[in-house]
């Protein structure tokens, strides 16, 4: 098998399995959903103090879905991995492309996924020690929150760039072939 299908092989598995786990993470989301946290774990992810961060764990302890909540987060970290990595590997595949455009989505891409990475790691570890601590803890929070922006920039960046590009490549291929 050549390199190139390798990549992209593991591009399909490993970014669509990352927008897979998203996906059950985002329909979990409403479980967590109160007075105090209408967001549900997003608000969580941004509370940026201890107090607020232990307001909307006792309001999911009286939900029943603390446990639940720990889980999500120990999933999160899963799926940061894999989309990550799937990102990554299809900004290389597409950096790899003879067409100047994917090479320079490439790229992009390609830095979009390692800031992905890194930033939603720091916020979600962040996160996950004080829910596993079930105590809010102030610098935890602050890091956390401000990391949450960027870790959701960047995944845009990366997931409409990708998008972007497999349309380019679409296109370039018809062209090639008509």
């Amino acid at each position: 098998m050549r390199d190139g299908n390798k990549l992209e092989q593991s591009f399909w598995r490993f970014w669509l399995g990352g927008l897979l786990i998203l996906a059950i993470m985002i329909a979990m989301n409403p479980l967590f959903v109160n007075d105090v946290s209408p967001g549900g774990i997003r608000d969580h992810q941004s509370a940026g103090s201890a107090m607020r961060v232990d307001a909307i764990q006792a309001a999911w302890r009286a939900a029943g879905v603390m446990d639940i909540a720990q889980w999500a987060i120990a999933l999160d970290l899963v799926y940061i991995a894999i989309y990550s990595f799937g990102a990554y590997c299809g900004g290389q595949m597409f950096h790899a492309a003879q067409q100047p455009a994917l090479r320079r989505l490439g790229w992009m891409i390609i830095a979009a996924a390692i800031i992905v990475g890194v930033a939603d790691y720091i916020e979600t570890i962040c996160q996950f020690i004080q829910a596993l601590r079930f105590a809010g803890d102030d610098r935890l929070a602050e890091i956390a929150a401000a990391a949450q922006p960027i870790k959701s920039t960047a995944f845009l960046i990366s997931l409409f760039g990708i998008i972007t590009a497999l349309v380019i490549r679409r296109r370039a291929r018809r062209s090639a072939k008509g």
